[in-house]
């Protein structure tokens, strides 16, 4: 069982049409460094996707994931959800019967209003902070985070390691660190680098640096990455400053594999 990092870009991606401060002329040539909307996919006996962002066709062709057997979404943010029409086409016309998916009341209350009845083609399990669900030899518990009303986070525990998926969130709530302190794989928003403007509901590089020490966390994956909304960063600066790290702090790119099992 993998986890892939399906995107690790925030919601403008990397590189952006309008911009060419010094990330985006980075990215030039270099397909590797390129950023879509943050999203992961596990896969083994079932594929697992969480979130579905606008790229979600052209990610899950590069990955060559062919199936999709349950949904799990984060929250109704756009650049988390922009891709669900595609979903809607596999569910109805290729599968031919509802999709399994998860999410909390708030973001299925969000989505009706934009995407109409999303129970027309999604076999809809809510779920709550704190509340385990279990696949195939896998659990996923909801986490509570600082982002918008609804949001979740999202622990995965196999027999061999716990790894947590939290794209989109400010500062964590206690009921949240209490699952983290020593996961072997934390996938953190690290939106920022220089100011943050939504200090509520993002984290910058070195917030989620400072979150992953504090937790005793094995391995950090540094994701949602703008690169550029405040101070632009380079993927190479940022490698180099994260270097003295070591294994224990990652910079996540669009492709990365994590075995899960």
């Amino acid at each position: 069982m993998d986890l892939v990092f399906l995107g690790t870009g925030a919601g403008n991606g990397v590189p952006a049409f309008y911009c060419d401060c010094p990330v985006c002329v980075e990215v030039q040539g270099a397909d590797r460094l390129r950023r879509t909307r943050s999203a992961v996919a596990i896969t083994g006996a079932e594929n697992y996707l969480i979130d579905a962002p606008p790229e979600l066709s052209s990610q899950l062709l590069r990955e060559k994931i062919r199936r999709v057997d349950r949904l799990f979404l984060t929250h109704y943010h756009h650049d988390h959800c922009a891709g669900l029409g595609d979903l809607e086409i596999y569910a109805r016309f290729y599968l031919k019967r509802k999709l399994p998916a998860v999410m909390s009341r708030e973001t299925l209350d969000d989505l009706e209003k934009s995407h109409g009845s999303m129970e027309q083609w999604l076999d809809v399990t809510l779920i709550e902070p704190s509340h385990t669900l279990s696949f195939q030899g896998v659990e996923i518990t909801g986490l509570p985070v600082s982002h918008s009303p609804g949001a979740l986070g999202y622990l995965i525990k196999t027999e061999k390691c716990r790894t947590a998926y939290i794209p989109d969130t400010g500062p964590l709530p206690e009921s949240c660190r209490s699952y983290l302190r020593g996961v072997d794989n934390l996938l953190l928003d690290a939106t920022f680098y220089g100011q943050n403007m939504y200090p509520q509901q993002h984290l910058t590089v070195h917030d989620a640096i400072r979150t992953a020490r504090e937790l005793g966390v094995k391995r950090l994956y540094l994701t949602h990455l703008s690169m550029h909304y405040s101070e632009p960063v380079t993927s190479e600066a940022l490698e180099d400053e994260i270097a003295p790290y070591g294994d224990s702090v990652n910079l996540a790119y669009d492709g990365l594999r994590i075995r899960l099992a």
